[in-house]
């Protein structure tokens, strides 16, 4: 009984020791050494899972030996591939067994372990899946406030929705604002928003939109403005992104006030649209408009929708949006302020 429970002890004891050696290991040149797995070569850096730290990456020139215990793929500059465990000689060379060939870190395109994907199919994957147009709905309620024309508070609803890639892009928006006080309607707000880009050169993209609005307050009952031009994303793939756009406009403005006179004039459109992802759990975003007259640049509109945007849970598609949406009208009509300007707080699902 002695001998079975002594044979199963260190058959066990074996399996595990085993099974802890199993990995592989890293000697930099000031002598520490670190056990772990191989990820991934590229670009210089060698990406390397470890027990204590997660992922690190380390310069090949800080390496003096690297040992696997797992098959690994190796593909050259030359673009031949070979399956090999490997070993780093002193000099910086890969020691490949299957053939025994010895490149240098140099001469090394990709280097990752035999059992995960070929990095040069996820690139491929990846490029592929910027082409792919796809939607994206979200669905809005707003606890609203005004300043200017009204100082009352209200609510609202919002609905967007993209269709899109990388390439190209097809953004829709239609928003209401109703209030009431004291049974009597002071908000009843419609806009609706089309919008669509295409980059056809690096970071150039040409645009087109048009916004169509509604606003029983200020007497307008129709005020469309189509815009076409071009944007340029000057900073993107980073945290933060930011946008310029500029180009010919048109402004339509039709008032319920019969002895007010309409508007139907040339226009220019600037446009600056900025978004920072400040944590996971906050990010900033901004969309201003500035739209003055050909003829009269002083007669201008202004329109600005500033946020910050909270999501209620990592795992759950809500989030909380709170901020000024507001528009400036240098010439208002009679006994109107130029600056109507609401604050707001939404509550967002995103639907997909």
């Amino acid at each position: 009984m002695n001998k079975i429970f002594r044979f199963f002890f260190f058959l066990h004891l074996g399996i595990i020791f085993t099974l802890s050696s199993i990995a592989d290991e890293i000697i930099t040149k000031d002598g520490s050494r670190i056990i772990g797995d191989l990820v991934l070569f590229e670009d210089g850096n060698l990406t390397f899972q470890t027990k204590f730290a997660g992922k690190i990456r380390i310069s090949t020139t800080q390496i003096n030996s690297l040992l696997t215990d797992n098959a690994i793929s190796v593909r050259l500059d030359d673009n031949r591939t070979f399956e090999s465990k490997i070993l780093v000689a002193d000099d910086s060379r890969i020691l490949i067994e299957e053939n025994q060939l010895r490149p240098s870190f140099d001469e090394v395109r990709h280097l990752w372990p035999t059992a995960s994907e070929d990095p040069m199919v996820l690139k491929m994957q990846k490029k592929a899946q910027v082409l792919v147009m796809a939607w994206k709905n979200s669905l809005g309620f707003d606890f609203t406030g005004a300043s200017g024309n009204t100082e009352t508070f209200g609510i609202g609803a919002r609905l967007d929705s993209q269709y899109g890639n990388k390439i190209r892009n097809y953004d829709f928006y239609l928003s209401y604002n109703n209030t009431t006080k004291k049974d009597q309607k002071i908000v009843d707000e419609t806009k609706l928003g089309i919008e669509y880009d295409s980059r056809f050169f690096e970071q150039l993209s040409w645009y087109s939109k048009t916004d169509l609005e509604n606003d029983k307050l200020e007497e307008i009952d129709l005020r469309a403005t189509s815009a076409l031009g071009l944007k340029y994303s000057w900073l993107e793939n980073k945290p933060y992104s930011l946008a310029f756009r500029s180009g010919l406009a048109f402004r339509f403005e039709e008032y319920g006030i019969t002895q007010e006179k309409n508007v139907d004039a040339f226009a220019l459109d600037f446009g600056f649209e900025y978004s920072h992802n400040i944590k996971d759990y906050l990010s900033l975003e901004s969309d201003i408009t500035f739209i003055p007259s050909v003829d009269k640049f002083e007669d201008y509109l202004l329109t600005k929708d500033t946020a910050l945007v909270i999501p209620l849970d990592k795992d759950s598609n809500w989030n909380l949006r709170t901020g000024l949406d507001g528009t400036y009208n240098s010439t208002p009509v009679e006994n109107k302020k130029e600056l109507d300007l609401k604050y707001y707080m939404r509550i967002v699902y995103r639907l997909n």
